[in-house]
């Protein structure tokens, strides 16, 4: 544990000497908070920008530095992440033993949308917020694994998990692209942390392959890895990063094949998606260079960015921020990477859920010989919590309501229902299904349909 007013509430309120310091800087706050059961997920920083304590800026200053003075050996183990350590080792002795059992086998022969989507042993692949590289004849489907993900013992990730496939039906579990850290609870791997959402270029300056993944949460930064082989291994670069020193979130890399320059996306602070050109060795940001989508506020912040290049043109497609319940997507258009995009509108054709056909698109990548097909790659993260466009209506009002309440309302009946449904830090994305959809181009627009069933 790293004490900082970047940690948790529940993680500093657990160290008496923590606890201690937060009631000094912070009087009365602690009442407060422990009477919101959600704001112990809230970093210190956090709280004192939503509670919008006079001085923040100043006093979190103080307050880091004062933190930062906690940081002994004694204390980079708390005794709530030892118990963690010991049960995550325990899960890990338990995959071991079920590895050697596995005899099962499956074979499928078309792609079915928000359908179980199972390896080629016959288990659920594990590959979340993820995305493919083609390489040698073959697709790598590498993501975030949620096997253990039940949303209550404290696993966010479980390690990068990575599968390969030929045909784009059947995928083989080629093991982890990335495993998890078991016992450093300060890892960006540490299965607690909450990373998300990898993408890999590969350097043409360094011959290199790098993967950027997000950590969200306190953290909200980026952590780097680098290995000279796709499949790895991988050794870190950066444990932390926030390019230019903005709070990161959901992104997406791409590489201009006229230059070679990386770029990268992400939703930067909550308050535009950013574009900053990446360093000729893909392991930082060098400068900013474009924005899209400025001074919008939740549920209408662009998130989850998918990026793709066709006829000329650059193409991000976005979601809108309401955690795990999935929202309206939104396409957008330019001429260059390095330029605003323009919204072209929802890509999602005959939408009646008016939430991407329950889904979230995590990345969008072109099959190797048809020049104009297309799949946009998503998760359907709650299989079990369908969204129509009554719910959907019910998510933008009250969500917006915080921050325009002149022109959205809603009941507190519809505020009850929201809440209810909205379960980011419990859900059971062991369980989450995927929906990879056919995207198509047709005067500049860009088409998403539903099918049911569809072959390459």
């Amino acid at each position: 544990m790293i004490f900082s007013v970047s940690m948790k509430l529940s993680d500093l309120l657990e160290n008496p000497e923590g606890a201690a310091l937060f009631d000094k800087f912070l009087p009365g706050v602690r009442k407060m908070a422990e009477a919101n059961p959600q704001a112990g997920s809230l970093s210190i920083e956090q709280l004192v920008r939503y509670t919008r304590i006079p001085q923040g800026d100043k006093l979190l200053a103080a307050m880091d530095e004062a933190l930062g003075k906690l940081n002994t050996p004694e204390n980079m183990i708390s005794p709530a992440e030892a118990k963690l350590i010991e049960y995550f080792k325990e899960l890990d002795r338990q995959d071991g033993e079920r590895t050697g059992k596995t005899s099962g086998s499956h074979v499928q022969d078309a792609i079915y949308p928000g359908k179980p989507w199972l390896d080629t042993k016959g288990e659920r692949i594990q590959a979340h917020g993820g995305a493919v590289y083609f390489e040698d004849g073959v697709y790598y489907w590498y993501g975030e694994n949620k096997t253990h993900t039940d949303g209550k013992n404290g696993v966010w990730t479980w390690g990068i998990k990575v599968y390969a496939s030929t045909d784009l039906y059947n995928w083989e579990d080629r093991g982890f692209l990335i495993p998890p850290v078991l016992d450093d609870p300060n890892s960006p791997l540490f299965p607690a942390k909450r990373v998300d959402r990898p993408h890999i270029l590969k350097c043409p300056a360094t011959g290199k392959y790098v993967c950027w993944i997000k950590l969200s949460g306190p953290e909200a930064a980026f952590t780097v890895w680098q290995a000279d082989k796709l499949l790895g291994p991988y050794e870190m670069a950066e444990a932390l990063y926030n390019p230019g020193g903005h709070k990161a979130g959901d992104f997406d890399l791409v590489t201009d094949r006229e230059t070679g320059k990386g770029y990268i996306y992400f939703d930067a602070d909550h308050a535009s998606m950013l574009c900053m050109e990446l360093t000729e060795d893909y392991l930082h940001a060098a400068c900013e260079v474009a924005k899209s989508y400025p001074d919008l506020h939740p549920p209408f912040t662009r998130e989850a960015p998918a990026l793709f290049e066709a006829n000329g043109k650059k193409y991000m497609l976005t979601s809108g921020m309401t955690g795990y319940v999935p929202n309206k997507s939104d396409a957008a258009v330019s001429d260059r990477w390095d330029a605003a995009f323009e919204s072209i509108g929802n890509p999602h054709v005959d939408d009646g859920t008016r939430a991407s056909f329950n889904s979230q698109i995590s990345k969008i990548f072109k099959v190797e010989g048809k020049d104009e097909l297309f799949i946009a790659m998503a998760d359907r993260w709650l299989p079990g919590t369908p969204v129509d466009a009554r719910l959907a209506d019910i998510f933008t009002r009250v969500i917006a309501g915080n921050y325009a309440p002149e022109k959205y309302q809603a009941t507190d009946a519809e505020r009850k229902e929201m809440y209810a449904a909205n379960v980011l830090e419990s859900a059971d994305t062991s369980i989450a299904d995927y929906v990879w959809l056919p995207l198509s181009l047709e005067d500049g627009r860009v088409f998403i349909q539903w099918k049911d069933s569809w072959r390459v």
